[in-house]
């Protein structure tokens, strides 16, 4: 029964954390340039306070459960990392998903002392919309090693 409750609270972030950055990435950037800078300003400074008071749950949630499904599912499969070809695609997809929570961390952390600019709002977001991507494929390709 754990596995189950795991993999349905991890895909369910996972869900959730891509579809947000998915919306920014396709959606939102898109638009820049139909609107002001000012205005766009006040989209990203909405999206930044909406985002802080959902967003570090969604992630904590999200990296709870993958250690559990590591710890408790595939920790044989994993171990030692790089030792077969499943092996290897999770110890990237580890790589990534640790990577992608530097840039949460640090994105967090600039947009709370307010030194989140538009730019780097933006390299951020497409960032993690690439190594998102990455994780999707090396996760559905993981099934098939």
């Amino acid at each position: 029964m754990e596995y189950p409750i795991l993999l349905i609270i991890h895909l369910s972030c996972a869900i959730l954390f891509i579809g947000v950055v998915a919306f920014e990435v396709l959606f939102l950037e898109p638009i820049r340039t139909h609107l002001p800078d000012s205005m766009m300003e006040l989209v990203e400074a909405g999206i930044h306070t909406r985002a802080r008071k959902f967003m570090p749950f969604v992630v904590v949630l999200l990296f709870i459960s993958g250690i559990g499904l590591l710890g408790r599912i595939y920790w044989h499969s994993w171990y030692p990392p790089f030792s077969s070809a499943f092996s290897t695609l999770l110890t990237i997809k580890i790589i990534l998903a640790i990577s992608v929570l530097i840039h949460f961390i640090t994105a967090i952390r600039a947009s709370l002392c307010n030194n989140m600019t538009s730019r780097r709002f933006r390299l951020t977001h497409y960032s993690v919309f690439a190594h998102m991507i990455l994780i999707v494929i090396l996760a559905k390709t993981m099934l098939h090693v």
